[in-house]
């Protein structure tokens, strides 16, 4: 009897585990998101520079040849968040 519960309760609980697993390691795209690398842009006329920035908030703003960068909006059409500095 002790060895028919092994059987059938091995299996059962390496499912689990492996769902468990599934979901502990899942990560959201909102998170994602904000950390992806965003080309600046300027705020003037948004046009874009080549350089690296992110979009989690500190200290150090982005900046080319002086001048803080912007993240281009969904539509493209304007420059409204301020990006910064990867850390």
């Amino acid at each position: 009897m002790k060895t028919n519960v092994l059987k059938m309760g091995f299996p059962i609980a390496v499912v689990v585990l492996a769902v468990a697993g599934a979901f502990a390691n899942n990560i959201s795209r909102a998170n994602l998101s904000t950390t992806i690398d965003v080309n600046g842009h300027l705020p003037a006329s948004c046009e874009e520079k080549n350089v690296k920035c992110s979009t989690v908030p500190n200290p150090q703003m982005c900046t080319f040849s002086g001048q803080q960068l912007y993240r281009l909006n969904a539509a493209g059409t304007d420059c409204p968040d301020a990006l910064y500095k990867k850390i």
